[in-house]
């Protein structure tokens, strides 16, 4: 009987170290004690989501002001990579992906891309996943997120299938043939006051990286229309935008602009104690560079951080292309017939991504990019 009690008290003993234990625990996890609330019903203190995202950005590597931006790759680059350990994602809607894709190229829609990062493939068992879609904005934008998300073998396709091929070049970019509107200007603005703190966004998260993949994913949610803008748009009320060119300093200071654009200088801008502040939380972006590939990325980033940003359809080439033929002839900057190829396509449904449950490679494991 002693020992029948002694095991009852210390079988006690041992259920109250455990629950002291676990009351320690939550009140370290969520920094609360009962000296300091006091025992009231006050409500744990919100974060400043976009702060903490911004800061684990940074911290993971700053990829939108690091070398590594923008991920892009041109047609011929990806035809002499056919035959590696490379894969190939089709964002485009089905119907265009039937019509005609690159042999071995899966059919993703954005919503589905997170998803089949993170149980349909070993992304990181790939040399490289490339991005496809129509102009390559919408590549470059998806293939910016994945990016924002820690995918280092991420890329997309310059100028997407019109760049692959004559036939789709012909629903595509060649119908990117803009010219001089009104406002265009040699002039500089005055360099706008600084703004304080970024839009905020609440996702629910409670550290940088689960803030991270929850607002990718509500983005991706709804790539396919809410990211582009076109400048004609722009144009009939110019003051409703931040307009910035996200260009190289020279380039701007020696070529036209609308009126009033900031210059955005690519891999060094998008930070604090750059240009970021010079953004009005709550004002809408529009973000142009040559051909709209560049531009995508920063409003990938920027629309992460909670602001409403847009990527100009064409990039400058919607709007000036007259000013790339007459100074940029020998540059990738210009849409013109030496950006189009007649690689090889085949059509029908084989590949699909969204309904085809088969796995495509071999290694399978559960995570997405590393």
């Amino acid at each position: 009987m002693k020992t029948l009690k002694s095991d009852r008290k210390m079988n006690l003993k041992h259920k109250i170290l455990l629950i002291s234990i676990s009351l320690t625990t939550l009140f370290l996890y969520t920094g609360c004690s009962r000296k300091e609330t006091g025992m009231t019903n006050e409500p744990a203190a919100t974060i400043n989501e976009s702060q903490v995202l911004y800061d684990y950005l940074k911290q993971k590597g700053d990829y939108i002001n690091s070398e590594a931006a923008p991920a892009i790759m041109t047609a011929p680059e990806l035809y002499a990579l056919l035959d590696r350990n490379i894969h190939l994602i089709d964002l485009r809607e089905a119907d265009q992906f039937n019509q005609g894709h690159i042999e071995g190229a899966v059919n993703v829609s954005p919503e589905h891309v997170i998803d089949y990062f993170e149980n349909r493939i070993d992304a990181p068992y790939f040399e490289r996943v490339v991005f496809l879609c129509s102009r390559g904005q919408l590549s470059a934008y998806v293939n910016g997120i994945m990016r924002i998300l820690g995918c280092t073998n991420t890329y997309s396709v310059r100028y997407g299938m019109s760049g692959w091929n004559t036939q789709f070049a012909k629903t595509g970019w060649d119908k990117a043939t803009g010219t001089f509107p009104d406002n265009l200007t040699m002039e500089s603005s005055d360099q706008p006051v600084a703004k304080a703190g970024m839009p905020e966004i609440a996702t629910g998260g409670i550290n940088g990286f689960q803030i991270a993949r929850l607002r990718a994913k509500a983005l991706l949610d709804t790539a396919q229309a809410s990211f582009l803008i076109n400048y004609s748009d722009i144009e009939k009320s110019p003051e409703k935008y931040d307009v910035v060119a996200y260009v190289p300093a020279d380039w701007f200071g020696n070529n036209v602009h609308p009126a009033g654009t900031m210059n955005f200088v690519p891999k060094a801008s998008l930070k604090e104690e750059a240009s970021l502040r010079l953004l009005s939380p709550g004002k809408p972006v529009a973000v142009y560079c040559f051909n709209g590939h560049h531009s995508a990325h920063a409003v990938a980033w920027l629309r992460m951080m909670g602001y409403e940003a847009y990527s100009v359809i064409y990039g400058a080439n919607g709007f000036m292309y007259d000013r790339f033929d007459n100074d940029d002839k020998t540059t990738p900057r210009q849409w013109t017939d030496r950006q189009k190829n007649d690689f090889p396509f085949k059509s029908g449904t084989a590949g699909g991504g969204d309904k085809d449950e088969k796995k495509v490679v071999v290694k399978q494991t559960q995570g997405g990019c590393a």
